[in-house]
C-alpha cells in the first residue's frame, strides 16, 4: 500500500472518529427527554460542580461534565442562587444556569405576623401561633428550653420579641422563627446602643427593662425621652420607681384605675414596694422606647409624671412631690 492510500485511510478514519466524537458530544449534550418533571434543590453554599454532580444524578442531565463545560463557556463567574426550582429533564442546560443565576425558583407559601410594640410574652406567643399557625403549646414548651435561651444569648422570651412585621416562609422551624425576631431586636440594640445604654449606668439587660417600662407607660413618642429620664433619675437617687405598669404586670392585667389596695401586691414586678428595676422585661419594647433609655432627657431632673387625661398620651412632669401633686390636682 502506499503512501498516497495509507494517508487517505488515516484521513478517512480521523475524520469518522472526529464525527462518531461529534455525534457523542451531541449526543451527551442532548437532555434526556423523557418528559419529567422534578423540584430540584440548589443548596446554599453549592458551586456549579455540586450542582452538575446533582443535576445527573437527577437525570436532568446525561453529563455533568458538559454542565461545567457550557457554564464556562456562558456563565464563567456566575454565582448560582440556592433555592427549589422546577426542572424538566427536556431542558436545555443553558436554559437551567440560567434559572440558576437569576433566582427563577419556586415561589413558597409565605405567611406574615406583626407584633405591636408593649405585648407581654404570652400576648405576642398568641399572636405568632394564630398568624402562622404554629401550636401556641410548642412555642411556650421552645420559651422555657434554657438551651435555646442560651443559644440566643437571651435570659427570656419576655422583652425579646422585637415588635415587627415579619414574613416567614410556612415551613420556616419554630426555632428559626423566634431566632429571627429576637435576632432582629439586636440589630437595634447594637455595640453602640449598648455603649451608650452603659454611658448611663445600666447594662443591655436592665436596659430592656426600663424600656419594657417606659414603653408601657409613654404613649407619645416625643415624650418616651422624658419619661425614661424621670426612671432614670430616680434610679440614681435610690427613689422607687413607682411605676404603674409594673403593677399591672403584677396583677395580671392591665386596670384602666389602679386601687391602693393593688399597690400593695407582693410581687417583685411591684415597683412601689420595691426599689430598683424589676427581676425581667414586663413587654416587648419597641425602637423608641429602646432608644429613649439609651439618651434620656435628665437635664431638668424630673421626677414625677402624670398623665394629662385629655387623650393626648401627653403627660405633666414635675421636679418635686409639691409639683407633682399640683399637676395631679390639674388634670382631675
Amino acid at each position: 500500500m502506499n503512501k498516497r492510500k495509507v494517508f487517505l485511510y488515516g484521513l478517512i478514519l480521523l475524520l469518522a472518529v472526529s464525527f462518531a466524537g461529534l455525534i457523542y458530544f451531541r449526543i451527551l449534550e442532548t437532555p434526556p427527554g423523557r418528559g419529567v418533571t422534578v423540584e430540584f434543590s440548589l443548596h446554599r453554599g453549592w458551586g456549579v460542580r455540586d450542582a452538575a454532580q446533582a443535576l445527573e444524578g437527577e437525570n436532568l442531565v446525561r453529563s455533568k461534565w458538559m454542565v461545567l463545560l457550557h457554564y464556562r463557556r456562558s456563565f464563567s463567574g456566575a454565582a448560582l442562587l440556592a433555592g427549589t426550582y422546577s426542572l424538566n429533564d427536556t431542558m436545555e442546560i443553558d436554559s437551567m444556569l440560567t434559572m440558576f443565576a437569576s433566582g427563577e425558583v419556586i415561589p413558597v407559601p409565605t405567611s406574615w405576623v406583626t407584633l405591636p410594640p408593649g405585648l407581654r410574652m404570652e400576648q405576642s406567643l398568641s399572636v405568632i401561633s394564630d398568624s402562622l399557625g404554629i401550636p401556641l403549646e410548642e412555642l411556650q414548651a421552645l420559651s422555657r428550653e434554657i438551651e435555646f435561651l442560651d443559644a440566643m444569648g437571651i435570659p427570656c422570651f419576655e422583652g425579646y420579641l422585637f415588635p415587627e412585621t415579619y414574613e416567614f416562609a410556612d415551613s420556616t422551624p419554630v426555632f428559626s422563627v423566634i431566632d429571627r425576631i429576637v435576632r432582629t431586636g439586636f440589630e437595634v440594640m447594637d455595640v453602640d446602643w449598648e455603649a451608650r445604654c452603659s454611658a448611663v449606668g445600666l447594662t443591655p439587660f436592665q436596659a430592656v427593662i426600663l424600656a419594657s417600662i417606659v414603653e408601657r407607660e409613654a404613649a407619645s413618642d416625643a415624650e418616651r425621652d422624658m419619661v425614661a429620664g424621670v426612671f432614670i433619675n430616680r434610679l440614681r437617687i435610690g427613689m422607687k420607681l413607682e411605676s404603674c405598669a409594673t403593677v399591672q404586670y403584677a396583677l395580671g392585667e392591665v386596670k384602666d384605675v389602679l386601687l391602693f389596695s393593688d399597690l400593695e401586691i407582693e410581687s417583685p414586678y411591684n415597683t412601689y414596694r420595691n426599689e430598683g428595676l424589676p427581676p425581667a422585661p414586663i413587654c416587648s419594647p419597641g425602637v423608641a422606647s429602646l432608644e429613649a433609655v439609651a439618651n434620656p432627657d435628665t437635664t431638668d431632673g424630673y421626677l414625677f409624671f402624670v398623665s394629662r387625661g385629655d387623650g393626648s398620651g401627653q403627660h405633666l412632669f414635675a421636679v418635686t412631690a409639691a409639683g407633682h401633686a399640683s399637676n395631679i390636682r390639674s388634670v382631675r
